[in-house]
């Protein structure tokens, strides 16, 4: 048997580590009301009021001249104003108590408490929570509004290197192409919050949807290795704009304590993934075939030309960088092929089908944020026309690049902006 220290829940207050008056000489002009007697009397009579039931008293004076206050819990900040106390929050530090637990009684207090059943049924019960809050189901509709424009993140990995391969041949720098995107992601993100940083979230992210949609075009217009190179480009400064924004949308809608399981159910659209590469596979196929009878059996293509002799008859053969292949040329061609648009058993196709399909695909994202915008701003309830999404009006419309509908402050779910609380009156007319 063995016995070792565990901590209680139970805890006792212990000394602050800084005193005040050592706080009182670092900081003088924000602590010098706090040793000031009055001061503290009324602190303490300010507490003392906020642990009434229901949070609410009644103070009738003895005057005539005497008026009535009354403070609930939804206005604690204007009874501070009210009261005329301005103090800092007062902080208690308390020092965690340790028992001595057995080695038998641990046994059965781990088997109690960290029983897998209980545990199952501790993150269901949050998966519940979770789903059965607005904030979820408005990080999932526009978490799968934009899964076809994140398509353009598979198509960057699983189409864009073979379109360049078999189109261009061997010496394209793909990976160097590819790794525009990824740069542009380590660098912009700073400088795109930097300047947008006064905004309202979706006055970022619909621009940025937006930028990013229309990006395949450049590469429709122009199938070579500079359309590419403008695709990755706007692609990357459409992305830079609205996901960064939109995890931190994600963030601040999160419930407290319950941020990690919050943020795995937003990210559900990650289970379409699969769906997504065979998509892609599905586009190659039809639109980048290969061409496998001008390359050799490492997959290389036979670009290498040698004059191959033999008695009085002489060919010319092709080999790649590997080995040589069995394509031989007459004797008015001098050219092996370096990629599979000089195959002559390829089928050709149009570049430009593809990348206007995953154009046309990837702007449905925009406009089902939009459709759904009021419904995300959370500005209306289920009265307002389905929560404004029914609603038709100019201001609706010019939404669709992130312009707010109205441009007056409000309560949105969690957060208070300046502006009228929900009962119509001022709060600084109320101090």
């Amino acid at each position: 048997h063995y016995s070792r220290m565990v901590p209680l829940d139970n805890a006792i207050p212990v000394d602050p580590m800084v005193h005040q008056s050592v706080l009182r000489l670092w900081f003088p002009s924000i602590y010098r009301p706090l040793h000031r007697r009055h001061d503290q009397q009324q602190q303490q009579q300010y507490h003392d009021q906020q642990h009434e039931q229901h949070h609410s008293i009644r103070e009738v004076g003895t005057d005539a001249k005497s008026k009535v206050v009354k403070i609930s819990g939804s206005n604690l900040a204007s009874t501070a104003r009210v009261t005329g106390s301005q103090h800092p929050p007062h902080y208690k530090m308390y020092r965690t108590k340790f028992g001595i637990i057995s080695a038998d009684d641990e046994g059965a207090a781990a088997a109690t408490s960290t029983s897998p059943c209980k545990g199952v049924l501790h993150i269901l019960k949050q998966f519940i929570f979770i789903l059965r809050m607005r904030n979820t189901w408005k990080v999932l509709i526009f978490s799968f509004a934009s899964v076809p424009v994140v398509l353009q993140w598979t198509a960057s990995e699983i189409a864009l290197p073979p379109f360049l391969e078999r189109r261009f041949g061997e010496s394209i720098p793909i990976y160097t192409i590819q790794s525009i995107h990824m740069f542009g992601c380590l660098v912009f993100p700073p400088f795109a919050q930097a300047f947008t940083s006064a905004l309202e979230d979706f006055r970022v992210v619909m621009p940025g949807l937006w930028v990013m949609a229309i990006s395949p075009v450049f590469v429709a217009m122009m199938p070579n290795v500079l359309g590419t190179c403008i695709w990755q480009l706007f692609m990357t400064l459409g992305q830079v704009l609205w996901s960064p924004r939109q995890d931190s949308w994600t963030a601040g809608l999160a419930p407290t304590g319950m941020e990690g399981l919050f943020f795995a159910v937003g990210s559900s659209r990650a289970l379409l993934a699969p769906l997504g590469d065979l998509a892609m596979g599905m586009m190659n196929e039809r639109f980048n075939t290969n061409c496998p009878d001008c390359r050799d059996s490492y997959g290389h293509f036979c670009g290498h030309l040698n004059e191959n002799s033999e008695g009085d008859n002489s060919a010319l053969q092709c080999f790649s960088v590997q080995e040589s292949c069995n394509i031989f040329l007459d004797s008015g061609q001098h050219t092996c092929p370096t990629s599979c648009t000089d195959c002559p058993a390829w089928e050709t196709s149009d570049p430009s089908t593809f990348w206007l399909f995953l154009a046309a695909t990837s702007v449905t994202s925009p406009i089902l944020a939009w459709f759904f915008l009021p419904f995300l701003r959370g500005r209306h309830t289920r009265g307002d026309g389905c929560y404004g999404i029914c609603s038709l009006d100019t201001n609706r419309f010019f939404g669709i690049c992130g312009v707010p509908a109205d441009q007056t402050s409000c309560q949105i779910y969690g957060y208070i902006e300046d502006g009228p609380d929900a009962d119509g009156v001022d709060l600084e007319a109320k101090s």
